[in-house]
């Protein structure tokens, strides 16, 4: 069972980490929290964990991008954003829900899930899994409450932003998931 404070904590510090990042710095790859000044791991729920940041500026995209990735058995997150345009504070609020859905992942392979090979992640199966639908409500619930608004609501802002880039048949069965 995943301890949800301690969660949203751990999610915070990283957070606030990578925005002294875009604050101070340029584009480019940053290993967290070293490259804040911090030791070479996080030290969370009693282990280690790295955060690699990825910063991007493209003219691909109307908006903002934020993605993420857990490597598997590296206790290593990823977090990747693509921006093409200035970073505001729905941005931020993105990147700490894509945080805390990856550090989710994470808690899950320390709890025992067995994540299964995912060929295709851009499509309704994969999202609907117990351990995707976790990790997403989890992450929609930091982001409201970093922003201050209802679940529903974060839910709605990525079904606006992302959908696009997902297969799904059904973005309201999905909807019904994960609320």
């Amino acid at each position: 069972m995943i301890n949800k404070t301690e969660l949203f904590e751990s999610a915070q510090c990283v957070l606030n980490d990578i925005e002294t990042i875009l604050y101070y710095n340029s584009t480019g790859s940053y290993y967290l929290p070293e490259d804040c000044g911090g030791e070479l791991t996080y030290k969370f729920f009693g282990q280690d964990l790295t955060v690699e940041f990825d910063w991007e500026e493209t003219n691909a995209f109307e908006t903002n991008l934020v993605l993420g990735d857990y490597y598997n058995n590296e206790s290593t997150i990823k977090i990747s954003l693509r921006n093409s345009c200035q970073i505001d504070f729905d941005t931020i609020s993105n990147i700490g829900e894509v945080v805390t859905h990856e550090m989710t992942h994470w808690l899950q392979e320390m709890d025992g899930v067995i994540f299964p090979n995912a060929e295709n992640i851009d499509d309704d199966k994969y999202y609907l899994q117990q351990h995707e639908i976790e990790a997403q409500y989890y992450g929609f619930e930091f982001q409201s409450r970093y922003s201050n608004t209802t679940l529903e609501e974060a839910v709605d802002r990525w079904f606006g932003k992302y959908a696009q880039f997902h297969n799904f048949q059904n973005n309201e069965k999905f909807k019904k998931n994960l609320l």
